[in-house]
């Protein structure tokens, strides 16, 4: 017989789970008194067999096939489990689960599988179809594992995503493209680079060597991305004929603007970025 959500050392099986975040994820649970089945790439049917034995399943797979993945599992969901999944996108995710007759609960973590701990990182959860007692739960698991859980609704979690994932990505695969189009390396750009500079150069670098299939789902199929880059290329491209024009007095304007806009938050951003700069001219 299954174990069902209220049962003592529930089971959770992890789809995608031979991976590097379902490995640390599993790790997590583990210790947290669960059993854990886990099943890498396989057919359908076996991804089935496993969701019939769990009371919790979780989905840790690419982007392009976390849908497909999760209807394949709805036949066989019932209301006392659960099903939850790692991906960076919400809204489609979550109504794919919707479908099915168990408890949805969306989870983005905000870190990689490579982070030294996991201690103060952050975890969004998008709870949309759980009992009181199940979310309690599991963000009490994350919570205890020294995460930062914050609760949100999908479509407010895609549309701040499209901010702090998608343009900021965008950004540094703009920048490489822009160095490899001008044939500029950053090595040839370091002796000339402020530690400012260093460190935008180390990001891109960072996100450049990660899997693109990866970025290409954030970019591609987030549906709050396309708002948000249009913003950003107006502004680009307000910016650009402001130059253009040479115009001092606009450019001061829209500066100051600017800097009014943030004004909240450049209390904490100096201090934060005098520290890291400070380890970039240390250890660089």
């Amino acid at each position: 017989m299954r174990p069902s959500l209220r049962d003592e050392g529930r089971t959770v099986g992890i789809i995608g789970g031979t991976g590097r975040m379902g490995s640390l994820f599993r790790r997590i649970f583990e210790v947290f008194g669960c059993s854990v089945e886990v099943i890498g790439r396989a057919p359908a049917s076996e991804y089935q067999e496993l969701a019939r034995r769990c009371g919790v399943v979780l989905i840790t797979v690419p982007i392009s096939v976390t849908e497909e993945v999760i209807r394949s599992l709805a036949p066989v969901l019932e209301n006392d489990q659960l099903i939850a999944d790692l991906t960076s996108i919400k809204q489609r995710p979550v109504a794919a689960m919707l479908e099915s007759a168990a408890q949805v609960i969306g989870l983005h973590p905000l870190f990689g599988p490579n982070m030294a701990t996991i201690q103060h990182q952050k975890l969004i959860m998008t709870p949309a179809r759980a009992d009181p007692e199940t979310q309690i739960w599991l963000q009490g698991i994350f919570e205890e594992a020294g995460m930062q859980v914050h609760l949100t609704t999908p479509k407010e979690h895609d549309r701040a995503m499209a901010v702090t994932q998608g343009v900021i990505h965008l950004q540094s695969i703009a920048l490489a493209q822009t160095l490899r189009s001008m044939n500029c390396t950053p090595e040839e750009l370091l002796p000339f680079a402020t530690p400012n500079a260093h460190a935008t150069f180390a990001f891109m670098a960072r996100t450049l060597s990660q899997d693109s299939s990866l970025y290409g789902g954030i970019l591609l199929d987030n549906p709050s991305v396309k708002e948000a880059i249009s913003a950003y290329f107006a502004a680009v491209e307000e910016m650009q004929n402001m130059i253009i024009r040479h115009d001092p007095i606009e450019f001061r304007q829209v500066f100051e603007k600017n800097a009014a806009f943030l004004s909240s938050f450049t209390g904490d951003a100096i201090p934060l970025t005098d520290h890291l700069l400070d380890q970039v001219v240390n250890e660089w």
